[in-house]
């Protein structure tokens, strides 16, 4: 089965079977939800995982992503009027508040800080205690950087290479951090006195006998050069010193995460060094290394296969002062600009002469290459088959941003066998397999020339590289690394590749450009190259002087001339300037050219609600065909964007002062050179009457998207006063049923503190207009155009604390979250919801780590009860998700699979799960057990015959839960060989005594238990033939059999305090059993 850790919800309703022996559907309802006016149209949802993913981001501003991944905002302290801007990009979810965008927009923040999908990857959420950051200062100003975070921050180290302090924030102290570490107004912010920068400290992933003799190494080895007298540098996870591949190779070694271990528990970095150096004394000589006679200096900066950035830049700096060669076979995500590592690597790069050897990347998509891969002097490597031809993961240019040149050079990096720790061989693939293999042929070289810099030995690399097949210059570089032309060849270029300026369109009036290109002769004798460069069309590049004669010891210089006003197609074309000699001489240096497509100049005039050139403001516009963007920031008053022919959405935010503005036009169409006027004062606000008078707004969401917002980027603008959101579409009406915008507001009564906790009455109300985007909103509210639900929360943990939030949804797609408040269990409240459009609501509840949520409709002017939390929480199998093909649990084949079923679905059923708890799975068949696992999910191999299964599942929960602290159920059932996916039939059964507010029934009392039983929807689950209930008093020691009419149960509880558990057994005609058995299923007092 294929394994989904977060599961999107569903807007459509998922079919329910509803039986019980003697109690009917509607009986069972009435149990849980009863209406005062009309039947709640309450649908149900697939499970939600836990509680929300929620982060604090450096300004001290709470976030909390829902279930299908869409921001909720709790503004950090003092910043109650703060607004945010909300997009998603490129399938990232950013939240940035409005105070942070200057920064953002000169740079001097990292945009990552704000990057919910990226704090997610590297585990920055909530529960990391703290938040690493790297504090850049200017050069010699390292005190300064101290002093400027006000004691709010741990600094862990300084990091000279990056000029930067790594530090650590906890939760309490970043809007203390905020506030030290920038000066100005709420709604633009400065960076202190001492501080040029503040990144993310990120976190980067850790991404030979055939290998080796196919980038020419022997050859090299016959020539004597096998490294000796190089030292090389790895950085990674360790090394184990004691491998006999590597004994006796290793200078120094040292570990940078914090630890005193530098042996390889990952197994990474071993097999990285040993393509370098090793010896294959392991192997009788069969996996020797790429350049056995160099030397290894090995920093760990990677405890796992997740690496901090701060670590990494400590190495890189250790490494370096010491090496020729450094390799870098770790990366992460790209983005425009220069980040920690990539300054890092430019920086020793120019002071030491050192060459970084940094791997590509494993993403496999085009513009995929990453950090610190991307900076310039490093050398980019990509991964090839035995065959020379591109791995189908190995990263793909160009770099993002510019379009520059990356991957830059490809090696073997499939099934790859080198050293294990332990004294074995392992075989492993990734362009962190091919990067050493270039580490150790710049080992070679770097022996063969001791003078030579980085920058010369990449060149020579690139240009004695084999080009292979079809594969372009940004997929392979310069093709696969040749350690044996590299050395055998006297001529190497002294530029490693060529990328020529943008050429605009049209072209008719384009200026020819030139490129000197220089060749360096280390022989003995003079070298006569003959110069061509292809391909391209007849006359748009030519070289001169077509022959060149390169003096021994010496250096003669050519000339390469680009005229894109000849006729030929548009777009980049890819080639080499090639030189060749005498015998098999040949010097390729690639080029890039980008003839440009039909583009044409966007002009953007943007203009605040003061009538004034605007100042802060970011604009957006996504093509329509593609969901490529650009993005506009900067000097006042607007700027110009260069775009390709086509359409495209314009999304811009304008802010000034307290107030912020969204523009919106949903279709730009761009034919030739547009002048856009985006005016602020355009914007209408949001005004809505309740009934009442003490309501005050809890959240403003405002958003447009095209399609789901996932494909294409979108974006949201969130405040928290009516006079703080404004927003309007701008230019002419035209079609476009795939855009929606959505408004939704949250009301609510402020207590004296300000907060809206424990508020009696919320408003959730959400608008759509599909096709169009709102200027601007105007609604007088009554109880005849609202839906009113008289809600109940229920305790059962001692947190005794809850979240409440309501998200719509409405044909086209979900919407914002009307509201999010805290209230203290057990709590009433009315809530009111409008019912424009067809808008379902989904409510989600979450006490400690327990969350669950349900989909409702409603019909304006009606009434509704809803009672949340009910005991007993025992296992549901009523509403899988619709993702999974086999439902909760399932046989696919012979294949049985079990899909994280929720274990503490509440009495009125709705699912819930933790996933942070370990659930047991054993299965059995025909009376022996033959797996067990540890869930949330499993997936069992089984005999194709038909046989009897029990599949059992346990869980248990301490504090601050108080009930169900132990939950098992067990499934008896035959099954067979299938030729599809198919749902198992399985039984849950749902006791629902009557209690009170806190889940407590009178001691000393009699009472019934009515007891509903829920079938796996597409399963072949039959009628239920029998019921038994048992309970115990004493936790399970010993268990009193119930009478049992009609599916409810008749109990007496003792007089004494303490805790109800149950055990129910259903057994269905076909002779199905289920067995649940509820530890503490409630209370009584």
């Amino acid at each position: 089965m294929r394994r989904r850790q977060r599961r999107a919800l569903t807007a459509g309703a998922l079919a329910t079977t509803l039986v019980a022996v003697g109690l009917t559907a509607s009986q069972a309802a009435a149990a849980q939800e009863r209406p005062l006016a009309a039947a709640a149209q309450e649908r149900p949802l697939a499970a939600v995982p836990g509680p929300p993913d929620t982060f604090t981001l450096i300004t001290g501003d709470r976030v909390s992503l829902d279930a299908s991944g869409r921001p909720d905002i709790q503004r950090g302290p003092g910043r109650a009027d703060m607004r945010f801007v909300s997009s998603r990009q490129g399938g990232h979810q950013y939240v940035v508040p409005v105070d942070a965008l200057p920064l953002l927009r000169d740079g001097r923040l990292d945009r990552r800080l704000f990057d919910l999908t990226a704090l997610g990857e590297f585990g920055y959420d909530d529960r990391a205690a703290e938040l690493p950051l790297l504090v850049a200062y200017p050069e010699n100003m390292a005190a300064r950087a101290r002093s400027a975070t006000g004691g709010a921050a741990r600094v862990r180290a300084d990091l000279p290479a990056a000029r930067a302090l790594a530090v650590r924030a906890r939760l309490a102290d970043r809007a203390a951090l905020w506030t030290a570490l920038t000066d100005g107004t709420s709604s633009a912010r400065t960076l202190a006195a001492g501080v040029t920068h503040v990144w993310l400290d990120g976190k980067r992933r850790v991404s030979l006998d055939r290998s080796v003799a196919q980038i020419g190494a022997p050859s090299a080895w016959q020539a004597g050069l096998d490294g000796t007298g190089v030292t090389v540098g790895v950085l990674d996870t360790g090394i184990d010193a004691n491998h006999p591949d590597v004994t006796g190779r290793i200078a120094a070694i040292r570990d940078f995460t914090g630890g005193n271990d530098p042996g390889d528990s990952v197994g990474h970095g071993t097999h990285v060094a040993s393509t370098i150096v090793g010896s294959g004394a392991a192997s009788g000589g069969r996996y020797r290394g790429v350049a056995p006679g160099a030397k290894l200096v090995v920093g760990k900066v990677c405890a796992t296969e997740e690496c901090q950035d701060s670590d990494i830049i400590a190495g890189m700096e250790w490494a370096a002062s010491q090496t020729r060669v450094v390799n870098v076979s770790l990366g992460g995500t790209d983005a425009p600009g220069l980040d920690p590592l990539e300054t890092a690597v430019q920086d020793l790069s120019h002071r030491y002469g050192t060459l970084f050897v940094v791997a590509a990347g494993n993403e496999g998509k085009p513009k995929s290459v990453m950090s610190p891969a991307s900076a310039d002097d490093a050398l980019a490597v990509a991964a090839v088959d035995a065959d020379d031809q591109r791995a189908f993961f190995s990263a793909r240019g160009p770099r993002i941003g510019d379009n520059h040149i990356k991957p830059e050079i490809s090696a073997p990096g499939v099934d790859i066998v080198a050293a294990a720790p332990g004294g074995g061989y392992a075989p492993m693939s990734g362009t962190s397999m091919a990067t050493p293999h270039v580490a150790g042929s710049a080992a070679i070289l770097a022996g063969q020339h001791p003078d030579w810099s980085g920058p010369q030995l990449k060149a020579a690399l690139m240009d004695s590289a084999k080009p292979a097949g079809d594969d372009s210059l940004y997929e392979q570089g310069a093709g696969r690394v040749d350690v044996g032309r590299a050395v055998a060849q006297p001529v190497a270029a002294e530029i490693a590749a060529i990328d020529f300026p943008v050429q605009r369109w049209p072209h008719a009036d384009d200026t020819p450009i030139t490129q000197a290109v220089g060749y360096r002769n280390t022989g003995d004798t003079p070298v006569t190259l003959s110069l061509t460069v292809a391909p391209a069309p007849a006359g748009m590049l030519t070289v001169h002087p077509a022959t060149l004669v390169v003096p021994a010891g010496g250096r003669a210089e050519a000339t390469i001339t680009v005229d894109t006003r000849v006729d030929a197609p548009d777009g980049v074309y890819q080639g080499a300037l090639t030189a060749t000699g005498a015998g098999d001489l040949r010097v390729r240096t690639p080029f890039a050219l980008n003839r440009e497509i039909e583009s044409y100049d966007v002009r953007l005039d943007h203009t605040g609600r003061d009538g004034r050139p605007a100042t802060q403001y970011e604009t957006l516009a996504a093509n329509l065909a593609t969901g490529e963007f650009t993005t506009l920031t900067g000097q006042p008053g607007g700027g110009t964007m260069r775009l390709p022919k086509g359409r495209y959405a314009l999304y811009s935010t304008i802010h000034e002062g307290t107030a912020s503005a969204l523009l919106v036009q949903p279709v730009l169409d761009v034919r030739g050179p547009v002048t856009e006027a985006l005016d602020a004062r355009a914007a209408r606000p949001v005004a809505l009457t309740v009934p009442q008078r003490d309501a005050a707004p809890l959240s403003i969401n405002v958003s447009a998207n095209w399609n789901d917002g996932l494909r294409y980027p979108g974006v949201q603008l969130s405040g928290a006063s009516f006079a703080d959101v404004f927003f309007a579409r701008i230019g002419p009406a035209v079609p476009a049923p795939e855009f929606a915008a959505t408004l939704g507001v949250g009301l609510a009564r402020p207590g004296p503190d300000g907060t809206f906790r424990n508020s009696p009455y919320t408003y959730d109300l959400a608008y759509v207009r599909q096709g169009d985007m709102f200027t601007g909103l105007t609604r007088k509210l009554s109880p005849k155009n609202l839906a009113t639900v008289k809600a109940t929360y229920r305790s059962q943990s001692t947190t005794a604390i809850a979240l409440r939030y309501h998200r719509a949804a409405a044909p086209g797609g979900s919407g914002p979250i009307g509201s999010r408040t805290s209230v203290d269990l057990p709590f009433h409240a009315t809530e009111y919801y409008n019912t424009d459009g067809g808008i379902i609501w989904t409510s989600t509840f979450v006490e400690g780590e327990n969350s669950t949520t349900r989909e409702s409709t409603f019909q304006p002017g009606r009434t509704y009860t809803q009672v949340w939390n009910m005991a007993p929480f025992g296992p549901t199998v009523a509403q899988p998700p619709a993702w999974s093909p086999v439902g909760y649990a399932g046989r696919d084949g012979d294949t049985i699979s079990v899909v994280s079923p929720p274990l503490f679905g509440d009495a009125s059923g709705r699912p819930a799960s933790r996933e942070d708890l370990p659930v047991r799975y054993r299965l059995s068949r025909d009376g022996r057990e033959i797996a067990t696992a540890d869930g949330p999910y499993a997936d069992f191999t089984v005999p194709a015959g038909k046989a009897t299964y029990r599949l059992e599942a346990s869980v248990s929960r301490g504090a601050p839960d108080t009930l169900s602290t132990s939950v098992s159920v067990a499934w008896t059932f035959t099954s067979a060989h299938t030729s599809k996916p198919e749902p198992l039939p399985l039984t849950t059964a749902r006791p629902s005594p009557a209690l009170d507010d806190t889940n407590t029934a009178r001691a000393g009392r009699a009472t019934t238990i009515p007891v509903a039983l829920d079938r796996q929807p597409g399963s072949a689950a039959a009628p239920n033939r029998s019921l038994a209930v048992s309970a115990s008093f004493d936790d399970g020691g010993t268990w009193v059999a119930l009478p049992v009419f009609r599916g409810v149960a008749l109990i007496a509880h003792p007089r004494r305090p303490g805790f109800v558990s149950l055990r129910v057994t259903a057994t269905d005609t076909a002779g199905t059993t289920v067995t649940e058995t509820i530890q503490r299923a409630y209370r009584i007092a």
